[in-house]
């Protein structure tokens, strides 16, 4: 009976084989298995030698292990940050599953440090990054335990900074963040937000640079730079209850948001402050120009040798770190021109004082072209007896900003009333009609055309400027143009009109895409009242306003050693935190904006 049955028994199991190798169904040795899911885990910290928290630390030759549960490998060195930090940088090598993090130099004495290690460790596999670690240790008896928190914006984007160190310094000097590395420091992280922990009971200047160059010190040629305007003082004790103090998730929006911000900054790019004269140059017999190396220059006194001053024409531009000149005579100029100028120039104290400086310049020769030179007997081309005047008009803009005339070349004269401005009706009955004429305050050549009078939908608008109309500095007459424009009549266009009040200063108001990248209008006003933004296409939109304290119509950057923060601007927002509105088609939208809350 035994016997039948290991019988039986062995016959099945031959059987069931034997289908197995013949069967699809089976496992196939010469397919590799499949990896299962995908590892989404990050990497769990088992135990950290010394732990954190460690007093008498060893000021020279350090070194800390963190332990993982799987093999770990350091992704992005640069992002471990010892604070305060030293000339070189920590160590860090894989062993095994550790970590092992070298001190390469000696450390202060008495001194509390922190190792952020940010997001530089992730597991060897997949890559998913270890949970952000910030290890504190002391090198004395005494590990500090005060923090605060912060976020970092840019001036102009009014974006967070990623990736800034923010710098507190004991030293209070203006020139702290130029020659020396912080007292302590932190990287901000994606939403510009950061957290400075375990410092010592005392006053920090803050500031927070770009560090491009990694080296803990304020390069004005490469960095952005931003600063407190006032000494701060922590008073908050590290807990493990705060929740600033933990790891977050960045593409967690809502904890990130919700996280306290102590202090805020806003970094800008500096423009430079040393005054001197950079360049000047001659680019034709009676064209040419000074380039100074900062802006708003104070020049005393500028003579052209052998020209009377009538014969001279100047014009700076926006932020007066440049001249154009161009000169008015009706006879051939010397190939050299000598130069005298009196300007402030920053001295070896970094002071601005007056300086008398003489140049000599020459017509810049420019070879020919090849292609000029084809005719063997080298003719002249027949001089311009005209010059085209640049006429533009645009249909959405045309009511607020005109028809712009401008001229390569400044003009001698202007005949207004040979300009002409015809209307159309829908019965092709034309009509002229007045307007005002103006010359542009910040550019000579150029000159603005508005229609006194409203125009009207379903009219066509055509201006004509006549041959002559215009002189040149050549002598030279315009040839005849003209441009066409009319008022939009897309019936799905929407208007948006702002209603401004607590208006207490001048104030810069553009109309910009979501991104705040491209300008569709802009009004500059002091007045309380109504900015109207009408055809505009359905889509969203943001509204900027700077604050133009200084009135030169641009927004101002920062100055660190003058302690000048840059111009503050502010992007309107809907409903809190969207700075983001759309409009629709067909729309007439009213927006009440309280200018003196805005800014407050």
């Amino acid at each position: 009976m035994i016997m039948r049955r290991i019988t039986a028994t062995v016959i099945l199991l031959t059987l069931f084989i034997g289908a197995c190798l013949s069967s699809h169904s089976c496992a196939n040795t010469t397919t590799a298995p499949s990896g299962g899911p995908k590892d989404t885990i990050p990497p769990i910290l088992v135990k950290l030698t010394p732990p954190t928290g460690t007093t008498n630390f060893p000021t020279a030759g350090g070194k800390i292990t963190l332990q993982y549960n799987e093999y770990t490998v350091v992704k992005t060195a640069t992002d471990i940050l010892l604070s305060p930090p030293t000339r070189r940088r920590p160590q860090a090598k894989v062993k095994g599953k550790n970590i092992v993090v070298t001190l390469q130099d000696t450390l202060r004495a008495d001194q509390t440090y922190t190792i952020d290690f940010g997001s530089a460790l992730a597991d060897n596999n997949e890559g998913n990054l270890a949970p952000r670690l910030v290890y504190a240790f002391s090198t004395g008896d005494v590990l500090d335990s005060l923090y605060f928190t912060g976020t970092v914006i840019n001036s102009q984007t009014l974006q967070p900074v990623k990736a800034a160190l923010v710098a507190a310094y004991i030293d209070q000097s203006d020139s702290a963040c130029f020659n020396a590395r912080p007292d302590a420091a932190v990287k901000t992280d994606d939403w510009g937000y950061f957290v400075l922990r375990n410092l010592k009971d005392t006053v920090y200047q803050l500031f927070v640079y770009s560090d491009k160059d990694n080296d803990y010190k304020y390069n004005p040629d490469e960095d952005e730079i931003g600063f407190l305007d006032s000494l701060y003082h922590p008073v908050r004790v590290v807990n493990d209850s705060v929740a600033e103090l933990h790891s977050f998730d960045m593409k967690d929006t809502l904890h990130c948001q919700a996280r306290e911000s102590m202090v805020s900054m806003v970094t800008f790019k500096e423009l430079q402050t040393v005054q001197y004269l950079q360049n000047i140059g001659r680019s034709t017999e009676r064209q040419g120009y000074l380039k100074f190396s900062a802006g708003d220059v104070q020049i005393n006194s500028l003579e052209f040798v052998g020209l009377p001053d009538s014969s001279i024409i100047l014009q700076y531009n926006t932020t007066r770190d440049s001249l154009d000149f161009w000169i008015n005579t009706d006879y051939k100029l010397d190939d050299s021109l000598l130069i005298r100028l009196n300007y402030l120039k920053t001295d070896s104290t970094g002071q601005l004082a007056p300086v008398d400086t003489s140049v000599m310049l020459a017509v810049k020769k420019v070879e020919e072209e090849s292609t000029l030179r084809k005719d063997k007997d080298k003719e002249k081309q027949a001089p311009d007896t005209v010059f085209k005047l640049q006429v533009s008009a645009n249909d959405e803009t045309v009511e607020q900003l005109g028809v712009s005339l401008a001229s390569a070349l400044p003009l001698l004269q202007v005949h207004r009333d040979s300009i002409i401005l015809e209307e159309t009706n829908p019965k092709g009955q034309k009509s002229r009609k007045s307007f005002h004429f103006k010359q542009d305050s910040s550019d000579i050549r150029r000159f603005i055309i508005t229609p006194e009078q409203a125009l009207v939908r379903g009219y066509e608008y055509e201006l004509t400027i006549p041959q002559g109309s215009f002189i040149n500095l050549y002598k030279l007459p315009n040839e005849k143009n003209s441009a066409k424009f009319k008022v939009p009549q897309a019936e799905n266009l929407s208007l948006l009109d702002l209603r401004l009040s607590g208006v207490e200063d001048r104030y810069i108001v553009e109309l910009t895409d979501e991104k705040g990248s491209r300008v569709y209008r802009t009004y500059h006003t002091d007045k309380e009242g109504s900015l109207v933004f009408p055809y505009l296409q359905a889509g969203k939109y943001m509204i900027r306003i700077t604050c133009d304290k200084n009135r030169n119509g641009y927004a101002d950057t920062g100055n660190l050693l003058a302690r000048k923060q840059p111009e503050v601007v502010r992007f309107y927002e809907s409903t809190p935190g969207n700075k983001v509105f759309e409009i629709p088609e067909s729309a007439e939208i009213e927006q009440h904006i309280d200018l003196k809350k805005m800014f407050q």
